[in-house]
């Protein structure tokens, strides 16, 4: 867990969460005597995004434009429920936008 998470290594990254939740997930190293982000950090920071309490404007945004999961309340509900299920890690690859930002994937 406290290998690098990229090479070359990297202080912070951003993770392009995927098209269910279009927010991005900011990851920082997490300790000052490492000067990378690591696996550990990037598995924190994705598990904590997906692990929070969506707002009234995610639900807005996310939910309400697609009906089959519109008509559910969203106080209370945590960002994992976008998925759609998809809640296996498939990995992470680099974006086409910078070397600072990478795609997650998540399969079924």
């Amino acid at each position: 867990m406290l290998e690098a998470a990229t090479n070359p290594h990297l202080k912070s990254m951003t993770i392009a969460a995927s098209d269910a939740i279009p927010w991005p997930i900011i990851v920082h190293a997490s300790s000052i005597n490492l000067l990378f982000v690591t696996v550990g950090d990037v598995l924190t920071a994705v598990h904590d995004a997906l692990h929070t309490l969506i707002t009234e404007y995610e639900y807005q945004l996310v939910l309400l434009p697609n009906m089959a999961v519109g008509n559910r309340y969203w106080n209370g509900m945590m960002r994992l429920s976008l998925l759609g299920g998809r809640h296996w890690w498939a990995g992470l690859s680099r974006s086409q936008e910078g070397p600072e930002i990478w795609n997650l994937h998540l399969q079924r």
